[in-house]
């Protein structure tokens, strides 16, 4: 909890410091002089998702009922079967915004709930995700914002409550998701939402930035058990096309697994980071304290094809980190240190008229550790996945099988769900080509993908497998669409070993494929 007054009391200098900021041009409305007509102090955005999925993947899981989240072939139960899976999900999310006119727009609250439901699951009951079987009349309303913002100058903002958690200097509360997926850090290590205080600001008209402060875990307010995150991002626009941006992020975690999703816990002796397809720590019954930075480094040149046809970006980040592990009765039994690294490229050529007549290449590579924790020291990734669920959502790769797909509702699996790949570390390649046969009305695309593991036991294999994918949009109005995907996965020799295939299982498993249909309408 000094951690947390502390960056409070420093934030709250820092912004009396900005207050005296020039007021660089920014998006504000308030710039704009006295409107025709007064814009509505209530504000509504709704999102409606609905997803039909035959499959031959069955998962189960009874503790998160029906919600399964995680590593393709994990722990949470999913695996390939001979049926044919059929199933329908579907999901709406209000975002309501209010501006009091009084307030000129110095004060902002916004709020966003979320309905998950499987047709036809559950009636009649309480939880999050279920509620679409006869009779409906389930409580399942889940609170995803809940946020004050304050702007008292034009150049900057404080954002105070339940909020985004994004790896990205943009304020979410007034840019889309998919800018966030496609750069900075592409939400490869925080992409969620929680509860804390940020400010996002502009030092001059092409340089921005962000510090914020996240509570993840509190536990008993009396001791000194919590998990808090602080992050510092910045980018600015070096000449005409470029940008270049950095990242420091630090997590204290004194919880020693307390806390968590579920039965699952949360920290890296925990079952959560397992089922998220990150690297588990085999401490056994020991307890740790933990120290953990990120330092990275991203640029992009043209982004969007602002300026041109070509569009490339490039990231790496580094992890460093320290474990001081101690049995319950609190002897010490050492340290293990922390060191990762990750990068990332992408390169798009626009060939067409629209955006979406491209052609895309992407790489990724995390680095890994064959033998966990067992030598003292971790050479793998660190991510977001293993405190929460699910929190690194990298998807800008766009397959569905191999690695996660953003196109889900109440099943979210991926045979990479985190890009540790269980610690073990991973090089990935995607390829995909868009083509909008009809301009803004009808779009393919074909895509592959492949990815390796770099470091494995002896007796595991290092191929993980390869992706064959394919998708039509037809744009029916305005922000309303169809859409039809497939998607085969071969799997490799990495699935020969009883350490990453389903317990069941004596051999490799089946190769998983799915086709699903998907109507989404973003409604104003």
């Amino acid at each position: 909890m000094k951690i947390a007054l502390c960056f409070v009391a420093i934030l709250f200098y820092a912004t009396s410091l900005w207050a005296q900021l020039p007021n660089y041009p920014v998006d504000d409305e308030r710039r704009m002089g006295t409107p025709e007509k007064p814009p509505p102090e209530l504000q509504f955005i709704g999102f409606f998702f609905t997803r039909l999925t035959a499959s031959n993947i069955a998962p189960e899981n009874e503790f998160l009922r029906g919600q399964i989240i995680g590593r393709l072939f994990g722990p949470n139960s999913t695996s390939t079967v001979p049926q044919t899976a059929f199933y329908g999900e579907g999901r709406f999310v209000p975002l309501f915004v209010y501006r009091p006119a009084i307030l000129d727009g110095i004060a902002i609250f916004r709020t966003l709930f979320k309905v998950d439901v499987t047709w036809g699951d559950v009636n009649y009951g309480v939880g999050n995700n279920v509620g679409g079987a006869i009779n409906a009349g389930t409580v399942n309303i889940q609170t995803l914002l809940a946020n004050l913002e304050l702007k008292i100058n034009p150049a900057w903002n404080v954002v105070i409550g339940i909020q985004r958690i994004f790896d990205n200097p943009r304020d979410p509360n007034v840019n889309t998701l998919q800018t966030h997926q496609t750069s900075a850090n592409r939400l490869m290590f925080w992409g969620t939402q929680g509860v804390g205080m940020s400010t996002y600001f502009n030092l001059t008209p092409v340089t921005i930035g962000r510090l914020a402060y996240f509570q993840l875990y509190e536990n008993f307010i009396q001791i000194d058990d919590d998990v808090v995150l602080l992050m510092a991002d910045a980018e600015t626009r070096l000449s005409g096309l470029w940008e270049l941006g950095g990242s420091i992020w630090y997590l204290y975690d004194r919880a020693q697994g307390e806390g968590g999703v579920s039965i699952l816990g949360q920290g890296f002796n925990s079952l959560l980071v397992e089922y998220n397809g990150g690297a588990r720590f085999r401490l056994g019954q020991n307890r740790y304290k933990g120290d953990v930075l990120w330092t990275g480094a991203n640029f992009a040149y043209n982004r969007d094809f602002i300026g041109g046809r070509l569009w490339a970006s490039a990231l790496t980040v580094f992890n460093f980190g320290n474990l001081n592990t101690f049995t319950p009765q609190g002897e010490s039994t050492g340290n293990i240190g922390i060191f990762g690294f990750t990068a990332h490229l992408s390169l798009n050529y626009k060939y067409g008229q629209t955006n979406n007549d491209r052609i895309s290449f992407e790489a990724l590579y995390t680095s890994g550790d064959a033998n966990n924790v067992s030598d003292g020291q971790y050479t793998g990734v660190v991510t977001g996945n293993t405190w929460g669920s699910p929190v690194g959502i990298f998807s800008s790769h766009r397959a569905f099988l191999l690695f996660p797909d953003a196109q889900v509702v109440n099943r979210y699996y991926s045979a990479v769900h985190d890009i540790s790949n269980m610690g073990f570390g991973t090089t990935a390649v995607f390829f995909n080509y868009f083509n909008n046969l009809v301009p803004n009305k009808v779009l393919i695309k074909v895509g592959a993908a492949a990815a390796l593991a770099n470091q494995t036991p002896s007796d595991v294999g290092r191929f993980i497998g390869a992706e064959l994918n394919a998708e039509l949009k037809y744009t029916l109005a305005l922000f309303l669409d169809l859409g039809l995907s497939v998607a085969y996965m071969f799997n490799g020799d990495f699935y020969d070993s009883p350490l990453t295939r389903p317990n069941a299982l004596t051999t490799r498993p089946q190769n998983p494929w799915v086709v699903f249909g998907t109507l989404s309408w973003l409604m104003f």
